[in-house]
């Protein structure tokens, strides 16, 4: 369908860009025709082609409201059947008048060649649309013989096999043609495919660089490496360590992958929090196993123990919502400050100080550890 997309797109913009040479061209040959003796012989063959660009614009103003729409079916297939084998026609009916009364004259060159150049040209860049193309080469052709009754069989059968072989030419250029603009789409689809499966490989690279691939918190190298909290406003911060109660209880009762789903939860319980406090640079990153670490651009440790709290609480409700024995799941956390220029690892270590007197008290609450 990609292909399909690209093809009709091209074709409608190539016919949208040539039209004001297709309307000169149809000019040229119409002026060229007047010179000569039967020229009023040319003036519904005239009128026929411009309704037959009419009618053109049409179809192609339609194919283009399509592509914008991204519709399913792009090409009118009963208007474009009709409409291509009208304009077929109409370039036929031109060339007519010139095999039904010959006269020796240049103009009638240059109507012929005029017609057929055409021709070749419409053939050649709709190639690829068949419902287009082929009833294009149809009405021509079948209104070119058609008419070849009307004059003696001897030259009837010499301007049938002139055009037999001069449509054939044009039809095997345009099958190549045709073969060589599919093989360019399908190139064009293959590359654009790799270049987006080669941009989300790298967006994935760079994403699991610095994010844990489970929760999709931040890891221990985006806190400790490229120390993410340096951008945070303030002059001083809160620092969290979050240890899940007994999570080992919930691998071997209830297996991993519901361990997985409660980790998941509970990331998810804390950027829930970070979301709703005020103020900007709260972070969170998964150390390992059940333990997370929490940033808290919060300079007053009131307000930085309700948001621990907080998360203490919402914390509680994950481990309710999968039916957690008592205890199980529940998150024990140590607070602890951080001023502005000292690196993380120090205040964790606080924080992880208070979370061990948060277990040895009874787990499920929040201990800080004053720097």
């Amino acid at each position: 369908m990609e292909r399909l997309r690209l093809l009709v797109h091209s074709t409608a913009e190539t016919e949208r860009r040539t039209l004001p040479a297709n309307i000169a061209g149809t000019l040229l040959v119409i002026g060229a025709a007047q010179s000569l003796p039967n020229a009023a012989d040319f003036y519904i063959p005239m009128l026929l082609r411009f309704l037959a660009l009419f009618a053109t614009a049409l179809l192609y103003g339609r194919i283009r409201r399509r592509l914008e729409a991204k519709a399913n079916t792009l090409v009118p297939m009963r208007m474009a059947s009709v409409v291509a084998a009208f304009g077929g026609a109409s370039w036929a009916s031109i060339v007519l008048p010139i095999f039904l009364d010959p006269y020796l004259h240049p103009a009638s060159y240059i109507v012929t060649a005029g017609v057929f150049i055409s021709v070749a040209l419409v053939i050649t860049s709709t190639s690829a649309i068949k419902h287009i193309a082929i009833p294009y080469t149809i009405g021509f052709m079948a209104t070119f013989l058609g008419a070849l009754a009307f004059i003696p069989l001897e030259t009837a059968l010499w301007l049938a096999g002139g055009l037999f072989f001069l449509m054939g030419g044009i039809v095997i250029f345009s099958i190549g043609s045709g073969r060589q603009r599919l093989e360019s789409a399908n190139t064009w689809v293959h590359n654009r495919r790799l270049t987006e499966d080669l941009e989300e490989a790298l967006a994935r690279a760079e994403f699991l660089a610095i994010r844990d691939p489970l929760t999709g918190l931040y890891n221990r190298r985006a806190l400790f490496e490229d120390r993410i909290y340096e951008n945070a406003p303030r002059n001083r911060y809160h620092v969290l360590i979050v240890d899940l109660d007994h999570f080992k209880q919930v691998n071997d009762r209830f297996g991993h992958d519901t361990g997985d789903r409660v980790l998941v939860g509970v990331a998810t319980a804390i950027r829930d929090v970070l979301r709703s406090l005020p103020g900007e640079g709260h972070l969170a990153a998964r150390l390992g196993g059940e333990e997370f670490a929490v940033f808290l651009a919060i300079a007053d440790d009131t307000e930085a123990d309700r948001a621990a709290e907080c998360l203490r609480a919402a914390t509680h409700r994950v481990a309710a919502r999968f039916g957690l024995p008592p205890g199980v799941g529940t998150a024990s956390i140590g607070i602890s400050s951080m001023p502005r220029g000292e690196h993380v690892s120090k205040a964790l270590q606080r924080a992880d100080n208070a979370l061990y007197e948060a277990k040895k008290s009874g787990r499920n609450r929040v201990r800080r550890q004053v720097a």
